[in-house]
């Protein structure tokens, strides 16, 4: 008889600690994400007619963005612009953590602080502070017009040109402090013994600096292009309606044109992109 209470206490085993404590936080993860993703998916394959999501199945969402030639160039502009910045991205914060990395200890963190203040900004305060850069009567036309370059103001917004210079200032700092966290891990004695060997500055930088440098460069280009790729205030408020561009098309076919389908599907799309484009990075970065 004791036995088989000791057998039957055993096997109603209360629930681990460890189990007990992590559950809330699944719960959590499966009803703000997993559950609305899954709901997502479902409303993709569904019909919309005058704002209302119709019951039944279909590929329509899909297969018109895939085939639509205005589609088409929606996902081309994107892509074009979010690699644009990337690469500007890349040229010019190279140079800046190369001068992180060599500053003294001192200076570094004065440095990291300098690149880092403009993320303690909100991106709208930011991207509105471009528009009065860049707009029509905004400071770079005043100028050009008083010093007598041009008679007219330039279009540096409401185009891809004022959305790429706002969009390369605001995910610069990203790119800064990956590629100076690579740079700082470089073993100095390789950069002697380049020295000692003859080597000039341009052949240390591709044979040395580079090359260990590319983890870095990777990661900061592969978050670059993510967060640019669904950015939405920068291509709204420089870019305006003018453009096409994916986050823009989610929000008009969602809150102006209420073709919500049609918005998830989109989203989704953009969700897969920035999947593969991580999976990608991994890749290379393992390599």
């Amino acid at each position: 008889m004791a036995a088989a209470t000791v057998g039957s206490m055993k096997g109603n085993r209360a629930l681990p600690l460890w189990l007990v404590l992590v559950l809330p936080g699944i719960l959590l993860v499966v009803g703000v994400m997993v559950l609305p993703l899954v709901d997502m998916v479902v409303i993709s394959f569904r019909h919309s007619s005058f704002g209302q999501i119709l019951p039944g199945f279909t590929l329509a969402n899909y297969i018109g963005l895939f085939t639509e030639p205005a589609n088409l160039t929606l996902f081309a502009n994107t892509f074009m612009s979010a690699a644009a910045v990337t690469v500007l991205c890349a040229v010019l914060g190279f140079p800046v953590a190369v001068v992180i990395t060599n500053a003294s200890p001192r200076w570094r963190g004065v440095l990291y602080f300098l690149v880092a203040a403009p993320l303690l900004v909100n991106t709208v305060v930011r991207t509105y502070g471009w528009l009065l850069i860049l707009g029509r009567k905004g400071l770079i036309n005043d100028i050009l017009m008083a010093s007598g370059f041009i008679d007219e103001p330039l279009a540096l917004t409401g185009n891809y040109l004022g959305m790429i210079i706002g969009g390369t200032q605001v995910f610069l700092p990203f790119m800064i402090l990956s590629l100076a966290t690579s740079l700082m891990g470089i073993d100095r004695r390789l950069l002697e013994a380049g020295d000692i060997l003859g080597a000039t500055e341009l052949r240390k930088f591709f044979t040395i600096t580079l090359p260990l440098a590319m983890p870095g460069l990777i990661a900061g280009s592969v978050l670059v292009f993510s967060l640019m790729l669904g950015a939405f205030v920068t291509p709204l408020i420089l870019g305006g309606t003018a453009i096409k561009y994916i986050s823009v098309s989610v929000y008009t076919d969602a809150l102006v044109l209420f073709n919500l389908p049609r918005a998830t599907a989109l989203s989704l799309i953009l969700m897969v992109t920035v999947l593969v484009v991580y999976f990608i990075q991994k890749r290379l970065s393992g390599r």
